[in-house]
């Protein structure tokens, strides 16, 4: 396939060079004037989890580049990984250049589809949530590569979703397609919410996990937000991950803690996926005020989310 990535973002990067080494054409969008910063390509250090290959690479992802996008492209697909709240505009400016399309938004969501929708037909777009990550370290790309998640809004049948399925998985990317993509977008939204307070007022996440009051403050707000995502109408037992949260256990919470802790601290894939965790403050507060506006909205209390107000207020990059 002939495939467009907007940028050459940490996950746009990883997936890109995935799919090139697949055997895909790849190209990625980068701004006006910035070609020359990728003429020796980008070094890659990756932990790939993808079954049969090897645990680690090194080495040169010689990235092809574009600074503008045309209707003569005739691109199969094209990848926007970017930031939530960027993507409208994101799309208002590609669209009009890609002219039959389809789109993997590579991205989050809280806020529904009505606007996306009045730029791309649904049957030209599916969402994915990256299970690849990483940061930029003195020039490498060190990060890791597994999974994606993909899914289409109503019709399951989407050919684009087929489409974005078959990229994938050609480049042995384990591929789950979810059956209400929206719906696990937004508990998505609510995990990664809820913990992002106290990683703030801590300021590490080596922090968050010395200190158990601020560590159990991350379990109830994020207890808090699924509440929210379940005033929605979405049912939380659709999706295993928010067991031990909506479930009053003790011993549960401990195990959640001595594994999170193991996780963050001393697994090599999330450390590595985690090491971004405070790169994008806009980000991190769009969440925030996202979550306890529609707390406010859908009346469910969210004392311990609202205790962190100041903090949020007060962080930026």
């Amino acid at each position: 396939m002939k495939i467009l990535i907007v940028g050459a973002g940490v996950i746009g990067t990883i997936y890109g060079w995935a799919i090139s080494e697949a055997g895909h054409s790849v190209t990625h969008l980068v701004m006006p004037g910035k070609s020359s910063r990728f003429n020796d390509g980008i070094n890659l250090d990756i932990m790939d989890r993808r079954k049969g290959f090897k645990k680690w690479y090194k080495g040169n992802y010689h990235i092809k580049v574009t600074e503008s996008v045309s209707n003569s492209d005739h691109y199969d697909l094209i990848i926007v990984p970017v930031r939530h709240y960027m993507l409208e505009e994101t799309l208002r400016q590609i669209v009009p250049l890609a002219s039959g399309t389809d789109f993997v938004l590579l991205t989050q969501n809280w806020k529904g589809i009505e606007e996306i929708d009045a730029i791309l037909p649904r049957y030209k777009y599916v969402f994915g949530d990256a299970k690849a990550g990483g940061s930029f370290q003195n020039g490498i790309l060190v990060g890791t590569i597994y999974a994606i998640d993909l899914g289409a809004i109503g019709d399951g049948n989407n050919p684009c979703l087929s489409k974005a399925v078959e990229l994938f998985r050609s480049a042995k990317i384990k591929t789950t397609v979810q059956k209400n993509i929206l719906h696990y977008l937004w508990i998505q939204y609510a995990l990664n919410g809820g913990m992002w307070p106290s990683l703030i007022k801590a300021g590490s996440i080596k922090e968050v996990f010395n200190d158990n009051e601020l560590m159990y403050s991350v379990f109830i707000s994020i207890k808090e937000c699924l509440n929210i995502v379940s005033a929605r109408g979405v049912n939380l037992t659709d999706y295993p991950e928010t067991e031990v949260f909506i479930k009053n256990s003790s011993i549960k919470l401990l195990l959640y803690k001595s594994l999170m802790k193991f996780m963050f601290l001393h697994n090599e894939y999330f450390k590595r996926n985690s090491a971004h965790a405070l790169a994008d403050s806009i980000e991190i507060k769009t969440f925030y005020y996202d979550l306890i506006n529609s707390g406010k909205q859908l009346k469910v209390d969210t004392p311990v989310m609202l205790s962190f107000m100041e903090d949020m207020n007060k962080f930026k990059i």
